[in-house]
């Protein structure tokens, strides 16, 4: 049987058994310091270090920490005394072997001969529990839960739905802001997470959302997929503008599908449980009880989704709506079609103005909203929008690769009040004028910039935007040695009527989209993988032999402990024989240690033994 001094020897015996894949979800599931491990025996101890204790209990529930609790307190126990011990906890049987896989893929419990224990550091750890004011054993298993539960009458319901509508529309569009200004401007991530303060607050203004929404809005749109940091940018991703395309409905879905996803599977079960009741303080005392260990760390992921689930209108005022009820407790169409009844409707058409502004009289189309946007530069953003055309929305259009018939004839189609005389004059002057700047390629990588007008020739040389590009005169044309495109659009942002050209001047459309790859963007921590090939190659030790090397390892560790060791060895005429021995040393492919049973001190080549087990005796 199995006991606290020789917990070394099977812990690592456990992970050395584990296949590649078991062993990296260890690695990425506990924190180690790998540069103290280079083989299983160093693996055993790192992971029973404090900090890696305190992070892996930190995220388990109360009926999880009781079962190793129970068995922490004892020697070793089946899967069924484990269910015994567990009183309440303890009353479905596949319920208590979850638990119990998911402590032995964390490395917190041993399973040998159909029986669990606790490796020293965690028996140690939790002894020391009521001295940090964390639960002993029995209070893990006998404090009841608190009572959540506030009632909400059927009638406080309507009124309370209609906001929850308005909150999911306003989000809904912002996170649709928040993809189009990632999309030419990407913002820096911070090494902790999130948004830069500058950044911030420039995404709040272009956007005209408040400073403090802003982490908000990036964290719903990452988790739905939509964006995603590469080279420590913020942008949109492949799937955003797919998404930007959809209706409003389904678009609001996109994101509240994702934000239940990532609640955890524990805190999702107590918000279904309370979708009559009221959220926050009773939520978060539920919280407390139900992760003791690690009552911080979950309760600032609660606030986050709770927040969250405010933006998304899945609440409103802490009371679930019906839209929010539904995609807890149905399924996501009931959720979409609850949340659609309240959604504004979307409209085909606007009013194209003589002052050149364009008002959209409720939600436009997004096909008819994202190519607006070409043409006319977002004014207002409400359930009726205002665009404003003007020369540089119009040049910016046309770099895009509209032409004057094609803005002439979309306009014309969309416009409730045909295309009023001044829009008319604006679009033809923008279309003699566009290209009146060119830029091109200049030697291999440089780039040059020419016009037929010599004076807005000269004013781009003498603007001091371009001062960091070192434009210098050469014949009838300025020339850098930054690449085309960098020039292009700095005059473009300095709204100037510039085009690109080929060697042949002919006009190339360019478009400065920024599209991260989601899937490689996420952060990727290579350290796990690196451990792991740490490990199974130093599993042969300096011979290459791996089962020799891991036997020597195994009898180190029981000379380091002073323990005994039951050695099996296979003799020359195919026999086993089993001794006990006090081992001294392990050296040059032998075995040298006491035989406490024949007085005498034997020497075992290494090649012979085919097991060895810690035992009991001293």
């Amino acid at each position: 049987m199995a006991t606290i001094s020789d917990a070394a020897l099977l812990l690592a015996a456990q992970l050395r058994a584990l296949d590649d894949s078991q062993l990296l979800l260890l690695l990425r599931s506990r924190v180690i310091r790998s540069n103290s491990v280079s083989d299983f025996f160093d693996l055993a101890d790192a992971l029973q270090q404090t900090t890696s204790l305190e992070r892996v209990l930190r995220t388990l529930d109360r009926p999880t920490l009781a079962t190793l609790a129970v068995i922490a307190d004892t020697t070793s126990l089946s899967s069924s005394e484990v269910a015994d011990a567990l009183g309440r906890f303890g009353t479905d049987p596949a319920a208590v072997q979850s638990r119990l896989d998911r402590l032995v893929e964390v490395a917190l419990l041993i399973f040998r001969g159909g029986r669990y224990s606790a490796p020293d550091g965690v028996t140690d750890h939790l002894a020391g529990w009521p001295f940090d004011d964390l639960p002993t054993t029995g209070e893990l298993l006998n404090t009841a839960p608190p009572s959540t539960l506030t009632s909400v009458e059927p009638s406080e319901r309507p009124a309370r739905d209609r906001i929850a509508a308005e909150n999911a529309f306003a989000t809904t569009n912002e996170v649709t802001e928040l993809l189009n200004q990632l999309r030419t401007t990407p913002v820096r991530d911070l090494a902790r997470g999130g948004v830069s303060l500058p950044d911030s607050k420039r995404l709040a203004i272009a956007m005209a959302v408040p400073l403090d929404k802003v982490s908000g809005l990036v964290d719903i749109a990452e988790r739905a997929g939509l964006v995603a940091t590469t080279n420590s940018q913020w942008m949109p991703t492949a799937d955003a503008t797919a998404w930007i395309s959809r209706s409003a409905d389904e678009r609001w879905l996109h994101l509240a599908e994702a934000w239940h996803q990532g609640v955890p599977n524990d805190i999702r079960t107590i918000l279904a449980d309370r979708t009559h009741s009221f959220w926050g303080d009773g939520v978060e005392a539920y919280v407390r009880w139900l992760f003791p260990a690690g009552i911080e760390w979950m309760l600032e992921k609660v606030r986050r989704y709770n927040r969250d689930a405010q933006l998304l209108g899945v609440t409103s005022e802490q009371l679930p709506s019906t839209a929010g009820i539904a995609l807890l407790t149905r399924t996501p169409a009931d959720a979409a079609a609850a949340m659609a009844e309240l959604f504004p409707k979307e409209v085909q058409h606007v009013y194209v103005q003589p002052d050149l502004t364009v008002i959209s009289p409720g939600p436009l189309a997004p096909q008819l909203d994202a190519r607006l946007r070409t043409i006319a530069d977002v004014e207002t953003r409400a359930l009726a929008s205002t665009y404003r055309i003007s020369p540089s929305s119009l040049h910016h259009a046309m770099t895009l690769g509209e032409t004057l018939e094609g803005m002439r004839e979309f306009l014309a189609e969309i416009s409730l009040t045909g295309v009023p005389q001044p829009v008319e004059y604006l679009l033809a002057e923008a279309a003699s004028r566009h290209g009146l700047v060119r830029v091109g390629l200049h030697g291999t990588s440089g780039s040059y910039i020419n016009s037929p007008d010599s004076l807005l020739l000269q004013s781009i040389a003498v603007d001091p935007t371009f001062g960091p590009f070192g434009l210098r005169l050469e014949t009838d044309r300025l020339v850098s040695r930054f690449g085309v495109e960098q020039l292009f659009w700095a005059l473009s942002d300095a709204r100037y009527p510039v085009a690109a050209e080929d060697r042949d001047g002919k006009i190339l459309s360019l478009r400065r989209d920024q599209v991260s790859d989601a899937i490689s963007a996420q952060p990727h921590d290579a350290q796990p993988e690196q451990l792991l090939a740490k490990l199974r190659d130093g599993q042969g030790g300096a011979t290459g032999d791996e089962d020799q090397a891991w036997l020597s390892r195994q009898i180190e560790v029981a000379i380091r402990n002073k323990l005994i060791l039951r050695v099996t060895v296979k003799m020359p005429d195919g026999r086993e024989v089993l001794y006990t021995l006090a081992p001294s040393s392990v050296a040059a492919g032998r075995m040298r240690g006491l035989d406490r049973a024949a007085d005498i001190e034997r020497t075992l080549p290494l090649s012979n033994i085919v097991g060895v087990e810690a035992t009991t005796e001293r």
